[in-house]
């Protein structure tokens, strides 16, 4: 996955920015791979990428091949994991930030992540969608309720109805 758009991180400076951007997505570094060449670091599949069309390093134009990356410094990794991200279901209403290193565990419970929503609504049973109004569906509910309770109070009137003139006769 290319890197973390700059723009989900609220706290990064400018300033600090240059320091976590791959220079091929232009994004905030996923899984930094760097090279021998020149020492730079790029996220792990914008590099893979690169090298699938490419023999050089995209900094320096040295030669350069897939087995030649390592892994970008621990203090990078270690930086980069304590930088302050927001949920990627923020659109969705989630207001959690948290750091980077914690976002996988995150992502996985987070109530807002529409793939682990419950499918009905744990208040009404209707049918959970984001726009949602519990209120309106139990209204709309009620009324079917209503509509049925009255057959079959007519149904069973008029079975009652029929037992009794059966019984008369």
């Amino acid at each position: 996955m290319p890197g973390y758009k700059v723009s989900r991180f609220p706290n990064l400076s400018a300033k600090e920015k240059p320091e976590y951007t791959c220079s091929l997505c232009e994004d905030i570094l996923n899984c930094p791979m760097t090279t021998p060449c020149c020492l730079k670091t790029f996220c792990e599949d914008c590099i893979t990428k690169w090298l699938q069309n490419n023999t050089t390093c995209p900094y320096d134009r040295k030669t350069l091949t897939v087995d030649k990356l390592y892994p970008a410094s621990s203090v990078l990794v270690y930086n980069l994991g304590n930088l302050k991200i927001n949920c990627e279901f923020w659109d969705n209403g989630c207001r959690e930030v948290i750091k980077l290193e914690d976002l996988i565990q995150h992502t996985a419970i987070c109530e807002h992540n529409e793939a682990k929503r419950p499918k009905t609504c744990d208040v009404c049973y209707c049918d959970k969608t984001r726009d949602h109004d519990c209120v309106k569906a139990l209204l709309v509910a009620k009324c079917s309720a209503n509509i049925e309770i009255d057959f079959l109070r007519k149904t069973v009137t008029d079975m009652e109805s029929e037992k009794d003139q059966t019984m008369l006769k």
